[in-house]
């Protein structure tokens, strides 16, 4: 079994797997851009639109809509975890996720794509690879290549290594994280990210610590440091019913952020969508999302946090964007 020890290690590097390499993305930086899904994160959203990127090890999604019950899984499982529980037509095929250890023999077995198998090991080199294969889209939109996750800076060797790699494809890069990590790996990536996009899910440390299971003072110094080191730097806010839409959730935000003016090149409200619903189901861990039912924020409350920081200076469409679709890029 792999071990990971985060974003603070000092061991050898850590090759992360990979989610996803996905191609033709609008919203994770500027222009037509790349992006690589690195699967691990030192951080727990209740709101996680992506939690196949939360843990370290591969799993395996399984739909129950689209299985067809031919046990093909349960014939090529290697550990029981798939198996077969009553005989006849009071048979049921069951999944004991405590015991996969994410080999990939189901999916490989399943004859209706009803599983499948999250996390890859890629080399440097085939991640590269495929990042640039869309160069010329990159070069019409003024887009790139965006190295997310889960979180880049808990694989931060990693991340810097791949970071050299690819700007020396001559594209456009970027890093998505929430800079919950040392600084000393921030500060190494400076000279390779054109673009931080910083997370930012609450200006209550208290908040931030029991839901998140983060610490929002070492985030927001490591925010402030890369604008001491005059890294561009887009500020990304998810906004969520009932944790951080109040007035008071506003207001410490523009109060911060006010100051940041002029520093930061913008801050990209990301609404609440339950987009990440049907992942957490595949992926067996329904019980882990806290916002079944609650429906897709609207633009309406979303509005006064727009309104109030334009009254500090922000100006919409340019450095206040919703939705993240950020557009391009000039050179």
């Amino acid at each position: 079994m792999r071990t990971v020890t985060g974003c603070d290690s000092n061991s050898k590097m850590i090759r992360p797997l990979i989610t996803n390499i996905q191609r033709y993305s609008l919203q994770d930086g500027p222009g037509i851009r790349t992006t690589i899904f690195f699967k691990g994160c030192p951080l727990r959203c209740p709101w996680c639109h992506n939690p196949e990127t939360q843990l370290v090890l591969p799993e395996v999604n399984y739909n129950a809509e689209i299985c067809s019950g031919c046990a093909k899984c349960a014939e090529h499982c290697p550990t029981g975890a798939t198996y077969i529980e009553g005989e006849g037509a009071d048979s049921l095929l069951r999944f004991d996720r405590t015991k996969c250890i994410g080999c990939g023999e189901c999916v490989s077995a399943c004859l209706t794509g009803a599983r499948e198998l999250i996390g890859q090991s890629l080399t440097i080199d085939e991640i590269v690879k495929e990042a640039v294969a869309d160069r010329l889209f990159f070069i019409n939109s003024a887009g790139g290549v965006t190295i997310s996750g889960g979180d880049p800076l808990y694989f931060p060797h990693f991340t810097l290594e791949l970071a050299k790699r690819l700007i020396n494809e001559d594209v456009h890069l970027a890093l998505e994280t929430a800079a919950f990590c040392s600084w000393t790996y921030l500060e190494q990536l400076v000279e390779y990210i054109d673009l931080f996009l910083i997370d930012i899910k609450t200006m209550d440390a208290a908040k931030y610590k029991e839901h998140i299971k983060g610490d929002l003072g070492v985030i927001l110094k490591n925010l402030e440091n890369l604008l001491e080191k005059k890294a561009s730097v887009r500020v990304r806010l998810p906004i969520v019913p009932d944790f951080n839409d109040s007035m008071n959730d506003f207001e410490a935000y523009v109060n911060y952020f006010g100051q940041l003016r002029g520093k930061i090149a913008s801050v990209d409200i990301l609404p609440f969508h339950s987009y990440g619903e049907k992942k957490y189901q595949f992926l067996g861990r329904s019980e882990e999302y806290q916002f079944r039912n609650v429906p897709n924020m609207s633009y309406k409350p979303i509005k006064v946090l727009v309104d109030m920081l334009t009254k500090v200076g922000f100006i919409p469409g340019v450095s206040i964007t919703v939705g993240g679709l950020i557009g391009v890029i000039t050179k």
